[in-house]
């Protein structure tokens, strides 16, 4: 009995072969003449569904349908059309007057695309994706040409208008995407992300109360990498969890640390972005650390940034509820945060705001941003919200800011973020 599949796998390894053959004649005419010619890359999204629903036969009669109406409604005399994957076209324009033409091609691929197919009494609709690689713009061989139209075809599945042309920059940001991800999946796995720790002092007591854990990721490779790389990395790898995981386990590591080998008992601050709210089984993740390191969970200060997505997104309101109910501080740390968006955030469980005063000016000399910044900080007292101020620059700054009312402050001239070892010397009280 013959397997429709295994057909239909031996007839598309044929057909990219064909084409690549086509295409190296193609670009062989074109080299000789001086003209130009591309390759549209087209993802149907839609008959690797059918093939799970009606059969692999139902699906190669649709891909039979989608190469005639290229052939038919697109492509002109001397164009190619092939299958090269169970839901990918490859069309080859072997000769085009330039990027303009091409994009009409493309536009007109995904109009005859987007109409309906009729399986039975089923209307199915494809959800088509274009790539637009050209000779000699985008490379002088086949298989590069072929290559960079994916590399386009998949960047265009992130677009409204769903057609991508190759730019050199995007496919290098695409490969350096792909390297993030498995370098921080060996980071992660070995344990080889690193904290330091920025001491914050209580301002109406005059004392270290607190620090915030800033992720350091050194790599060899990459260098240091930057704590927003490393999230962007693990959504892309579906690791989020795994790099909150590491990077609490750390930071309550070290904070017992200074506990029992410094007499440092304090809070701990760690910055996330909004979109890791997303993940349900972040409170978990984050319960399982408080546990192994015996922790109260009022010592740990989740800080927020990129709040506008927790406006859009409610299941990320639904974890941030969660963490609350645990007994986490919740804390506002976003730098875009604008006024009006305390009004919303007002009905949400955060206890804490950070704002950065750095771009103030002399607060100690100049009145106005003075009053300003003692009407913030009386607006987030009265939403019950304490304040926590950075980017101080020096001891007169400070002093205001206890004028003010502002209740803890995180300044690189009060203490430096450092790693473990070195905060400890540094702010411990146990002699030796």
């Amino acid at each position: 009995m013959s397997d429709p599949a295994a057909e239909s796998g031996a007839a598309s390894a044929a057909d990219a072969t064909s084409l690549r053959e086509a295409l190296d004649r193609a670009i062989e005419a074109r080299r000789a003449d001086g003209g130009n010619l591309a390759v549209l890359l087209i993802e149907c999204g839609v008959i690797s569904r059918i093939d799970a629903v009606w059969g692999y036969q139902v699906g190669n009669a649709v891909r039979d349908r989608v190469t005639a109406m290229l052939r038919a409604d697109v492509l002109r005399e001397g164009d190619v059309v092939n299958e090269m994957g169970r839901d990918d076209f490859a069309c080859l324009l072997s000769t085009v007057d330039g990027p303009a033409v091409t994009l009409l091609a493309a536009q007109k691929s995904l109009r005859v695309l987007s109409t309906p197919f009729w399986i039975g009494e089923e209307e199915i609709y494809a959800n088509p994706a274009i790539g637009i690689a050209m000779y000699p713009a985008h490379g002088d061989q086949a298989e590069t040409l072929l290559q960079r139209a994916k590399s386009a075809c998949t960047r265009a599945h992130d677009l409204t208008g769903r057609i991508a042309d190759y730019a050199e920059e995007r496919d290098n940001s695409g490969a350096a995407k792909l390297l993030y991800e498995n370098r921080l999946r060996t980071a992660v796995s070995e344990d080889a992300l690193e904290l330091v720790f920025q001491p914050q002092y209580d301002l109406r007591r005059g004392q270290v109360m607190g620090a915030e854990g800033l992720l350091r990721w050194p790599d060899p490779a990459l260098g240091m990498v930057r704590a927003e790389d490393a999230f962007a990395a693990a959504e892309l790898a579906d690791r989020v969890p795994d790099l909150v995981s590491s990077i609490l386990n750390r930071a309550l590591r070290n904070v017992s640390e200074f506990r029992y080998s410094a007499g440092l008992d304090l809070r701990i601050g760690i910055k996330l972005p909004a979109r890791a709210l997303r993940h349900a089984d972040l409170v978990d993740v984050v319960q399982r650390a408080l546990g192994t390191w015996s922790r109260r969970p009022g010592t740990l200060i989740m800080e927020i940034g990129e709040t506008s997505v927790l406006g859009a997104e409610p299941v990320t309101r639904e974890t941030l509820g969660k963490l609350k109910e645990a007994g986490i501080k919740l804390s506002i740390d976003d730098p875009d945060l604008a006024v009006s968006s305390l009004f919303w955030l007002a009905t949400m469980p955060f206890q804490e705001i950070k704002i950065d005063v750095s771009a103030m000016g002399d607060l100690a000399g100049t009145p106005k941003p003075a009053r300003i910044l003692q009407s913030f900080i009386e607006l987030a007292h009265h939403l019950k919200l304490d304040v926590v101020a950075t980017g101080a620059a020096d001891e007169a700054t400070e002093a205001k800011l206890k004028e003010l009312g502002c209740d803890y402050m995180q300044a690189d001239f009060k203490g430096p973020a450092l790693d473990p070892l070195n905060f400890v010397e540094r702010y411990g009280f146990n002699e030796d």
